[in-house]
């Protein structure tokens, strides 16, 4: 069952779209003023103009569909684009990560290791590992905890080795 927004919080929104719009207002009023006294009589400063002319227009226009739908549409999907650029670009950095990890991996002679970068751990899966010959003398899981520690900058505590 959805709940309908309180008389208070309907308000508030429509205050929050408000003040956004009137600082909108003077964002544009003030680069109005700068463009002004940046252009000379041309033909192009017309144009300018015009086109300036368009943009205060909408700024002017641009909140009236969200207060029409109580506000809270336009305030929402703004969210809603945000948080998933946020996911997406936190997604793209683990994945960066983990094949710069399995890389640096490789290059120190550690072969078919797997790291997977989760929101809170690191996931280390050294069942398939191959060993370089200048590594076979040395503590496996210890070296690649260093190895991973230092690429991911995670605390050791957080990576979670399987091997």
């Amino acid at each position: 069952m959805s709940k309908k927004p309180s008389a208070v919080a309907k308000t508030q929104n429509i205050l929050m779209v408000m003040t956004s719009w009137l600082l909108s207002i003077a964002g544009i009023v003030i680069l109005g003023a700068l463009i002004e006294i940046l252009l000379t009589d041309s033909p192009m400063s017309k144009f300018v103009r015009g086109i300036f002319g368009f943009f205060v227009l909408f700024v002017i226009v641009s909140p009236l569909p969200g207060l029409i739908d109580d506000g809270m549409t336009a305030m929402g999907g703004d969210v809603m684009l945000n948080e998933d650029l946020l996911n997406n670009i936190n997604q793209q950095t683990a994945r960066a990560m983990e094949r710069n990890a399995m890389q640096v991996l490789d290059t120190a002679g550690f072969f078919n290791v797997i790291v997977t970068i989760t929101n809170d751990r690191v996931f280390v899966n050294a069942m398939g590992v191959v060993l370089a010959e200048r590594v076979q003398n040395v503590n496996i899981e210890q070296e690649i905890r260093r190895i991973v520690t230092m690429v991911t900058r995670v605390d050791e505590g957080r990576i979670i080795y399987v091997g």
